[in-house]
């Protein structure tokens, strides 16, 4: 059985509760600002209006039930960082949005919104390349695209965009709010996330592992 390094393990869970807490306080900017978010937060923003609940605590619910159903379809994707996020993420996304309501971002004119929205998008980005990069899993609702364009024999970028347009649908017929904040989020989170990964991800490397550890996993990649 493999050594467990507590101080390695230690560091990876500091980076991702970080990351975790800095997605959702994107998230929370996004929701507060009021003028459209990523199809997801439309969809969490939709159920948590129907439900009379905060958006963090219908997150819950979500990632919860995509839990559930990935453990029953292909728990080989559940790992400890999944189990995490889902327990994390929503609590996080209502602290955030409890400390930024006093602001009242959604009573500033709408361009300084959509700056906003588009800050969101980098700290978005940001947090979830800090996440990635320990290596430790992402969230049930990153994870059930891998699993459907496997069972169905489709491209990911296929079967992403059709929940995407799901999430989307459902949450606009729930009360979530669609607007330019969405389509910001389209042309900038994906473009950002990868401008910022290599660079968070060189440096979260050098302080989680060893030179040594470095070299290997350079090698073990370019294999």
């Amino acid at each position: 059985m493999k050594n467990v390094n507590v101080k390695q393990m230690l560091l990876k869970l500091l980076f991702f509760f970080l990351g975790v807490w800095i997605i959702q306080a994107g998230v929370a900017i996004y929701l507060e600002s009021n003028i459209g978010s990523d199809p997801f937060t439309i969809f969490t923003q939709g159920l948590a209006d129907i439900l009379g609940i905060m958006p963090g605590t219908a997150n819950m619910i979500i990632t919860f039930t995509f839990l559930v159903i990935i453990f029953f379809v292909a728990k080989h994707h559940i790992f400890i960082g999944t189990v995490l996020a889902m327990f994390t993420a929503g609590p996080f996304i209502n602290l955030m949005m409890t400390v930024l309501r006093p602001f009242h971002l959604e009573q500033y004119n709408f361009f300084i919104r959509m700056v906003f929205v588009a800050i969101s998008c980098v700290i978005i980005a940001i947090g979830f390349s800090l996440l990635k990069s320990t290596d430790l899993g992402v969230a049930p609702n990153d994870i059930i695209p891998f699993i459907l364009a496997d069972k169905a024999k489709k491209s990911y970028s296929v079967v992403r965009m059709c929940i995407d347009a799901t999430f989307l649908i459902l949450g606009f017929f729930l009360g979530g709010v669609v607007g330019v904040g969405t389509v910001i989020a389209a042309l900038l989170t994906g473009p950002l996330i990868q401008f910022f990964m290599p660079k968070i991800e060189a440096v979260s490397h050098k302080i989680i592992y060893s030179e040594d550890e470095l070299a290997e996993r350079k090698k073990n990649a370019q294999a």
